[in-house]
C-alpha cells in the first residue's frame, strides 16, 4: 500500500531535492546545512562535543560560567535568544544570572534538539518560560524572534557557529541581526580564535571516529529523505587545514568515479563526483581577536567585552546595538 503525502510535504520535498541538487552542483560541492539534522546525528553530535580532540565546547562552557554574572550585567537582558541552541546547556549559566521573570527563546532546525531542549529547562530552570522556535535563523525571521517579549533581548550565537559561516554568510547574518533588534539590544558570540593549526585541525578527527560517521550519516539522511542513492562506502573523512582563508576544511573525499541521483520532476538530475573531489560539508573559520570589530561596528553594533580564554584559543565577544 502506498502512503500519499500532502501538498504541503511534497512543496517541502521538491524544494529540499532542489536545494540538494544545486548544492552538489556548485563548485565546490557542499551538503546544505540544514537538511543534515535528525535524532541521530543530534545525539552524535552532542558525543563529539565530549570527544578530548573537540576543546571547543569546553572552553567555552568554562568562559560562560566564568564570565555569565558579568555578561548579563552589562546587557541587562531580559530575554535570552539563542540561535543553533542545540541541547541548551549553554543558556544555563546566562540565565541563572538574568532578573526573573526571564523568557528564553531557543532557536533550531532540529525539533527533536528543541523537544530534549525543553524536557531538560522544565526541570533545570522551572522559573523559565521557554518557547522553542523552529526556524533557520539564518533567513527572515519570525515574527515572535522579533517581538520576543521584555527588553532588551541577548541573541546568543555560540557553540563556535559563526566560524562556520562563509564571509558573505556571516555578513548577512550580521545584517539580519541589525535589522531585526532595536538599539540597546545585546550580542554574544562565541569566537573560535586562531592557534596551533595542528590541534585546529585535530579537532574535526577525533580517534574515536565520531565527526567521519556524523558527516557520513549526513548522506543517509538524504538518500532516506530525498531518495538520492549516495554510496557511503565510496566516501572517506576529509580534513584540511586551508591557510590563504584561515579556516578548517571538513568534508568527504570520493574514493571512485561516481555519479549520484538527486530525485525530483521532471526527470531528476545526476551529479558526478570524480575520484578525489571532494564533498564540503562545513568550514571552520578561525579569527583573530579584534577581527569581529570592524565588521561588527559597520552595522551598528559596539563592542562590549572581549573575553578570551588563558590559553587565547577561544573568546565571548559581547556587543550592543546602537541607537
Amino acid at each position: 500500500m502506498s502512503v500519499s503525502t500532502s501538498p504541503v510535504q511534497q512543496d517541502a520535498l521538491l524544494h529540499a531535492r532542489v536545494e540538494v541538487a544545486e548544492c552538489l552542483g556548485q563548485s565546490p560541492p557542499h551538503l546544505p546545512y540544514r537538511l543534515l539534522w535528525d535524532e541521530h546525528n543530534t545525539a552524535l553530535y552532542d558525543r563529539i562535543r565530549e570527544q578530548p580532540e573537540y576543546y571547543l565546547n569546553r572552553l567555552e562552557m568554562h568562559l560562560l560560567q566564568a564570565h555569565a554574572s558579568e555578561v548579563m550585567a552589562a546587557s541587562g537582558a531580559r530575554t535570552l535568544i539563542e540561535l543553533g541552541s542545540g541541547t541548551g546547556e549553554k543558556a544555563l549559566p546566562l540565565l541563572q544570572h538574568m532578573t526573573a521573570p526571564v523568557a528564553y527563546l531557543p532557536v533550531d532546525v532540529s525539533t527533536s534538539a528543541l523537544n530534549h531542549l525543553t524536557e531538560r529547562l522544565r526541570h533545570a530552570s522551572p522559573s523559565t518560560t521557554v518557547r522553542a522556535v523552529a526556524a533557520d535563523f539564518t533567513r527572515p525571521w519570525p515574527p515572535v524572534l522579533r517581538e520576543p517579549g521584555r527588553r532588551p533581548v541577548l541573541v546568543t550565537f555560540l557553540g563556535s557557529t559563526l566560524g562556520n559561516l562563509l564571509p558573505a554568510e556571516r555578513h548577512g547574518l550580521l545584517e539580519l541581526l541589525a535589522g531585526s533588534l532595536r538599539p540597546g539590544d545585546g550580542l554574544l558570540l562565541g569566537v573560535p580564535l586562531l592557534h596551533d593549526v595542528e590541534v585546529m585541525v585535530s579537532a574535526y578527527r577525533d580517534a574515536a571516529g565520531l565527526m567521519e560517521a556524523f558527516y557520513l550519516h549526513c548522506l543517509r539522511i538524504l538518500n532516506r529523505d530525498l531518495g538520492t542513492d549516495f554510496d557511503l562506502d565510496a566516501y572517506a573523512h576529509h580534513v584540511v587545514w586551508a591557510a590563504p582563508s584561515q579556516r578548517v576544511e571538513i568534508g568527504l573525499c570520493s574514493l571512485a568515479d561516481q555519479t549520484v541521483l538527486v530525485p525530483g520532476p521532471p526527470a531528476g538530475r545526476r551529479v558526478v563526483f570524480p575520484r578525489g573531489e571532494v564533498l564540503r560539508a562545513t568550514i571552520a573559520v578561525r579569527f583573530t581577536a579584534g577581527q569581529l570589530d570592524d565588521e561588527l561596528a559597520a552595522r551598528g553594533f559596539e563592542p562590549l567585552r572581549h573575553l578570551p580564554d588563558p590559553t587565547s584559543r577561544y573568546m565571548l565577544l559581547l556587543a550592543r546595538l546602537r541607537g
